[in-house]
């Protein structure tokens, strides 16, 4: 697996519990991996606590067969904007459910017209691909980044392996005692 994220509690734009920081792994191999099942291995998320990890970046695991993982470029994130999703607050449970999104009227199911800008975001309502909302995990959206992002220069820069057009969505489970984070990729 390859690390994705690493990303620290940040008040209302993240909300992890405090001192928590969110770790996400994906499948880089050259080999099929089942990105779109949150739950079959290929990917992975979950928290540290700040004060667990080391100073410096630790250098990956080799497998014995493929070697080390490939290594994604380092994109750091210098700030959230806070906006409005376009997503009517009564339509909510509509997004968490095929059928419903699906007989959802275009501007409303993607309210900013696919615009990758949108695509990559902390809460709100999933901002879902042309494939729709299908084989989500237990909880709501946590998070979710595009295959593409913005950069502060005003380029562009590819994430990682998302199939080219894809969205990687982070789903927090509080039902549980403890959150439970989960990620899986749809395109």
């Amino acid at each position: 697996m390859s690390h994705l994220a690493q990303l620290p509690a940040d008040g209302d734009a993240l909300p992890l519990a405090s001192g928590e920081v969110l770790f996400l792994f994906k499948c880089e191999w050259d080999s099929i991996c089942s990105f779109w099942e949150h739950d079959a291995g290929a990917n992975a998320a979950f928290v540290v606590q700040r004060t667990a990890l080391a100073d410096s970046p630790a250098s990956p695991p080799s497998d014995a067969a493929d070697g080390p993982p490939e290594l994604l470029r380092e994109i750091a994130i210098t700030g959230w904007r806070a906006d409005d999703d376009g997503a009517p607050a009564e339509l909510e449970e509509a997004f968490y459910d095929y059928q419903a999104h699906s007989e959802l009227p275009e501007e409303v199911a993607y309210p900013h017209d696919w615009a990758s800008a949108w695509r990559t975001k902390s809460g709100g309502v999933p901002y879902w691909t042309a494939n729709g909302a299908q084989q989500m995990p237990a909880g709501r959206l946590f998070l979710q980044i595009d295959n593409w992002v913005d950069l502060a220069d005003g380029g562009t820069a590819e994430v990682a392996n998302f199939c080219s057009d894809g969205t990687a969505y982070v789903f927090v489970d509080r039902s549980q005692p403890q959150p439970v984070y989960s990620m899986f990729i749809n395109r």
